[in-house]
């Protein structure tokens, strides 16, 4: 039995679980699993936050869209305020 690796994006408001999906690995880099994260995370943010949040680090730059990866597992990704993974299954 061949088993495909996915990757399971998820969103969430709160602890309710608003999104989830899975692309296949061959299909999405990890480089492009963060960037869709922060995509999604962007959605929620005002106009402001999304230009704050995209400063150079020399600037008053806040992490509501910094890519944050769980030391246990480099391919467990998070991004925005409420940091659930997306990861290969």
């Amino acid at each position: 039995m061949n088993k495909v690796r996915c990757w399971r994006i998820e969103g969430f408001d709160g602890a309710t679980k608003v999104f989830e999906t899975s692309v296949a690995v061959h299909r999405l880099s990890q480089k492009q699993a963060e960037e869709v994260l922060m995509r999604l995370a962007s959605r929620h943010l005002t106009e402001n936050e999304i230009v704050d949040s995209s400063l150079n680090r020399r600037g008053k730059k806040t992490a509501l869209l910094d890519i944050r990866h769980d030391g246990q597992s480099p391919l467990n990704i998070s991004c925005g305020e409420n940091p659930h993974p997306a990861f290969p299954k």
